[in-house]
């Protein structure tokens, strides 16, 4: 599930050749005023079954669905209260699926001060960053800013080109949930696609 509140509780995958939404219901109990990592899910509506099956009828068809799932599914049936806790659990077992040597750490431990930038320069500086990578559409307020210059902290902008694979589909659909990219090419493929070392999962 893909920086507001919002875009963590829904991703793409694809279903019969057309775009779907997966969402997850979230409650807010301090209103639009909510931090992300206190945002619930919404146990009233949320339905794991609904997902998992919605998840068996877009690739049962594809050749590398029954391991990648036999990880996912057990995570979406004991979904936890909160959003945040689902989506790290999700992304740090994708992570182990692709053998990826990363340290993830909860930004809410941090006890770092500020908003938007100045958030971001406090988290980099308790954190010891010589560089910032952030995605292109931040460019603009972080330009603004004159913090990380001042600070000798290097931001980078991602250039992210989406590399193709095999997917079951008349053409290709790109930014989809890196699921669709597991059922259909394996982990092993995923994780070159991931570290650019091939052009496609071919």
């Amino acid at each position: 599930v893909s920086q507001s509140r919002y875009q963590k509780q829904r991703n793409r995958i694809l279903n019969n050749n057309q775009i779907q939404w997966l969402t997850v219901p979230v409650s807010l109990p301090s209103g639009q005023t909510t931090r992300i990592n206190d945002v619930l899910i919404n146990q009233e509506h949320f339905s794991s079954m609904k997902i998992i099956r919605t998840l068996n009828h877009a690739y049962s068809k594809s050749p590398r669905t029954k391991n990648i799932m036999n990880e996912l599914y057990p995570i979406l049936e004991d979904a936890p209260k909160l959003l945040s806790i689902l989506n790290r659990a999700l992304i740090i077992n994708i992570s182990k699926q692709l053998e990826l040597e990363t340290e993830f750490i909860n930004a809410s431990t941090l006890n770092a001060q500020g908003e938007k930038a100045s958030l971001l320069l406090h988290i980099c500086e308790i954190l010891g960053a010589e560089t910032y990578i952030s995605p292109a559409g931040s460019q603009i307020y972080l330009d603004e800013f004159s913090g990380f210059r001042n600070s000798g902290i290097q931001v980078e902008y991602q250039s992210f080109k989406h590399p193709d694979y095999l997917q079951l589909s008349t053409s290709f659909a790109s930014h989809l949930s890196i699921v669709d990219a597991l059922c259909n090419i394996g982990a092993e493929d995923t994780a070159r696609l991931v570290r650019g070392d091939v052009n496609d999962g071919r």
